[in-house]
């Protein structure tokens, strides 16, 4: 059985996310609800829950003041959200579970087993990475591997590679991390100021490339070579190079 609370401004939602959880087959029993940042501090040292169930905007203050004057996490966390675009971003930067409102059945139960899984080392390092992601810190994002998290910070990728549905993440310590995503999955979680999309199978960190080739090739620092396509060719060299 998992021991759960509700962290949720709303009570609309926190009815229909407990109504979700009575036509699971995961075992989970609610032990309390707050919708604010001091009653949910209270209620978590009271019940000791498994797993959180924490909205991102609550009645004085986010879900994340709430995790900051929490000691030791030693609970796992799904995160409830409308659908807003910087909220998204940071959630998916950190690889964090999370639903959105309107909640779905299969969704919500997909998501606590995925959550349940993973180790409490884990929780806390995706935590965190959200939260910076959340107040603007970005510099880094973690991908979800087959078997494990990997954190990878933006200052040694060197570039992206789309091979069908999977994305390369190239570093420059020379290892490589793959993901089963597309990379257009990735586009929006790297910064645009630092990353740019030369081909539809490349985005490229841009403080790795050393010099262009008339052949239409970019060439890396490391003697990599990533390809450019025609249409984006004037629009790279005028990001890169400043129109020369």
């Amino acid at each position: 059985m998992i021991k759960a609370i509700i962290i949720e401004d709303e009570a609309y939602a926190r009815e229909a996310l407990k109504a979700n959880l009575n036509n699971l087959s995961s075992e989970v029993t609610i032990l309390g609800e707050s919708e604010s940042v001091q009653d949910a501090l209270l209620l978590c040292k009271a019940t000791s829950p498994d797993l959180v169930f924490l909205d991102i905007n609550l009645k004085d203050g986010n879900g994340f003041d709430f995790l900051d004057q929490i000691a030791e996490i030693n609970f796992k966390i799904i995160f409830i959200t409308a659908y807003e675009d910087y909220v998204l971003k940071a959630l998916r930067c950190g690889a964090v579970d999370y639903i959105l409102k309107p909640i779905d059945s299969g969704e919500l139960d997909e998501a606590i087993q995925k959550v349940m899984a993973i180790t409490q080392n884990q929780t806390q390092e995706r935590m965190t990475v959200v939260k910076d992601q959340f107040i603007g810190k970005n510099d880094r994002i973690v991908l979800r591997m087959q078997d494990s998290f990997q954190i990878v910070d933006f200052e040694h990728l060197m570039y992206c590679k789309a091979d069908s549905g999977y994305t390369t993440f190239f570093l420059s310590d020379g290892r490589k991390f793959v993901v089963s995503k597309p990379l257009k999955d990735f586009v929006n979680q790297l910064p645009a100021a630092t990353f740019v999309r030369t081909h539809q199978s490349y985005l490229v960190n841009i403080s790795f490339i050393d010099r262009y080739d008339k052949t239409r090739f970019l060439f890396l620092k490391n003697g990599d070579k990533i390809a450019v396509s025609i249409r984006k060719k004037d629009s790279i060299m005028a990001k890169i190079f400043g129109g020369l």
